[in-house]
């Protein structure tokens, strides 16, 4: 449990921390930037742990949760974090923590108990005041689109995750996060290419300041956002360690008033406050 939450403090911060990196180079650069970076950190940090041995099976599923998670779900990501903000984005993504539990479901056999869909309908309810609040004050432009490429973000990084789930049965968390950023990168590199989206759109990163904060950044979100996630995963049941990876709103509010000077509304509070009630109904041990 502690694994989960620090995963989200660490994702509440990278999310506040990339919305700067995002409005100067683009997303797909931007995945790979971080992606390349990552699996340097993480093949280092295996490389000194100890390489164990895995399953055929178990690193097919990883390659394949780490192309959807990292790969198409870190690119709409920023392009959902450059079109509506740190805070709205990190609760947009509660949305995923609910489509985890019902894949939980479905696929991995969990079920959640009655009090857990209360919990459901209040994260749904505060999510959609905050949407619902931002798409007003633009007039429903940018942050509709921000909204689409957010949801689709949603739904990818829930299917990555439950299929990351079976491999971790029997692989060390930190091997599977490093195979899983390996293969995510690869991927965004070969769209990069083909598309020529990665052509020229780093060199921003020569500047020291930007290049100083992209390490801080990929390195909170590889070993707070992605390593601890798959710790927690490991650990305890789906539902439980996405739900508690959803306390996010109470991490990036404050960062995102401090850091990047957005304005906490009563609106927007007051829907971050329902989605964390509503997490809290989830993860009650009553």
């Amino acid at each position: 449990m502690a694994a989960a939450l620090g995963s989200a403090a660490s994702w509440a911060l990278g999310s506040v921390l990339f919305r700067r990196l995002g409005e100067q180079i683009p997303p797909v650069a931007l995945t790979f930037a971080k992606g390349t970076a990552g699996a340097i950190l993480l093949g280092l940090a295996v490389v000194a742990t100890g390489f164990q041995p895995i399953a055929l099976e178990d690193a097919l599923l990883l390659i394949v949760s780490g192309l959807l998670g990292i790969a198409l779900g870190d690119t709409f990501f920023f392009l959902a974090l450059n079109h509506l903000g740190a805070q709205v984005v990190v609760l947009l993504f509660t949305l995923g923590q609910v489509l985890t539990v019902l894949l939980a479901l479905i696929w991995l056999g969990e079920r959640p108990e009655p009090l857990d869909w209360v919990g459901i309908v209040a994260v749904l309810s505060g999510v959609t005041v905050v949407m619902w609040s931002r798409i007003s004050a633009d007039n429903g432009r940018t942050s509709l689109a921000g909204m689409i490429y957010g949801l689709i973000a949603v739904a990818v990084m829930a299917v990555s995750i439950i299929i990351a789930k079976e491999a971790l049965a029997s692989t060390d968390t930190m091997q599977a996060t490093f195979i899983r950023m390996l293969a995510g990168t690869v991927g965004i590199f070969l769209f990069g290419r083909v598309t020529g989206q990665l052509a020229g759109n780093l060199k921003v990163l020569r500047q020291p300041r930007l290049f100083l904060i992209f390490l801080a950044s990929v390195a909170v979100v590889t070993f707070g956002g992605f390593w601890l996630s798959m710790v927690a995963i490991a650990h305890i049941d789906v539902a439980l360690a996405n739900t508690l990876n959803a306390t996010e709103p109470l991490f990036v509010l404050p960062l995102a008033a401090l850091l990047l000077k957005e304005r906490i509304t009563p609106r927007l509070l007051f829907g971050s406050l329902t989605t964390v009630s509503g997490i809290a109904l989830i993860i009650s041990p009553w």
